[in-house]
């Protein structure tokens, strides 16, 4: 069943007149490529409900939301927009504490080595995690829906299989949702800036190249050049086949976000060059290789998803997909709930 679900839903009630008046990494135009693109590019094995040119399209819209929800309030704003970056020095510390190549396994854990080193979680930001947690949250949505899937062909009765059909339907829409979401937070991890203590000019560190401390340096970056001068052909081309690092999320976040910090001297020697002011080839080249390189990635997480859900169990009490996949187990009631 293709999917039906109404962008128009998600983002009903946004306007761009409540976002407040600060810089959106990547801009509307950065997001959207990302999603669109790597929808696009899903192989045939993904289910077709988020390869259609449709999903593709409320994929990249959900992309935004993140960044056009900020200005809600708090704690709305405090526990969410440390998701969007990490302050990573030179070193690979974050903020002085734990290496971005050895992440702890989780938020407490993360927030604990923070905190001995003076700093915390929303202080230096929490974005591998985000990135961790919404591509989880999309290997979940896709166990529901093969079980949903492989319920409706199974179903003995009319009524369980309207139910599958019915649940599908509403899953579908909640995964394009959870998946615009890993779209923003990936996208984010394409930026150098939002990997970086050098967040939006050199700032106060040591400065031996005499590298810009400006701090218009982000739009410049993440606007101007990605809205005027880059195209879908432009990512699409310089994306890179799929890699099965056969390792953990935890590692594979690790090695993206180490691969985008390790590019953020060259970003300061493009904008020194006289880059991203005015037409140059060079920071042209450079923002396309990094929307190429979160959209790649995107790509690749997704496809780790699918092909972890099926290993997944579903419903309370709870059954193995591989099961209601070989039809061995009637998932009605576990799925629909019996409480």
């Amino acid at each position: 069943m293709s999917s039906r679900f109404a962008a128009a839903a998600l983002v009903s009630g946004l306007s761009l007149a409540s976002i407040p008046d600060v810089a959106l990494a990547w801009g509307a135009s950065g997001y959207r490529l990302v999603g669109e693109l790597a929808s696009q590019s899903l192989p045939p094995e993904i289910p077709e409900f988020l390869r259609t040119p449709e999903a593709g399209r409320q994929i990249a819209e959900v992309a935004r939301q993140p960044d056009w929800s900020k200005g809600a309030g708090d704690p709305h704003d405090a526990d969410s927009d440390p998701a969007n970056y990490m302050l990573v020095g030179d070193d690979l510390k974050i903020s002085r504490g734990p290496l971005l190549s050895a992440l702890p396994a989780n938020r407490e854990a993360y927030d604990a080595a923070l905190r001995s080193v003076g700093s915390g979680q929303y202080r230096a930001g929490y974005l591998p995690y985000a990135i961790i947690d919404g591509w989880q949250q999309l290997a979940m949505d896709l166990a529901y829906w093969r079980a949903d899937f492989a319920g409706a062909r199974w179903a003995k009765a009319p009524d369980e299989r309207s139910w599958f059909l019915k649940d599908q339907y509403v899953r579908e829409g909640l995964t394009i949702r959870d998946l615009g979401y890993l779209a923003h937070f990936v996208a984010n991890g394409g930026q150098p800036m939002n990997v970086s203590v050098h967040s939006n000019g050199w700032g106060n560190y040591p400065n031996p190249q005499k590298f810009s401390t400006a701090n218009d340096l982000r739009t410049r970056f993440e606007g101007t050049v990605v809205k005027s001068r880059v195209t879908e052909k432009d990512i699409s081309a310089a994306m890179t086949p799929y890699r099965d690092c056969r390792c953990s999320i935890q590692q594979r976040v690790s090695d993206y976000l180490v691969a985008t910090q390790k590019q953020v001297i060259n970003l300061y020697r493009i904008e020194k060059s006289g880059g991203l002011a005015g037409d140059t080839s060079e920071d042209r080249s450079f923002v396309v290789a990094r929307l190429a390189a979160a959209t790649s990635g995107l790509r690749d997480l997704i496809l780790d998803a699918w092909r972890v859900s099926g290993g997944f169990s579903v419903g309370s009490p709870a059954i193995a997909v591989r099961d209601i996949e070989a039809g061995r187990v009637n998932a009605f009631q576990s799925m629909r709930g019996s409480d």
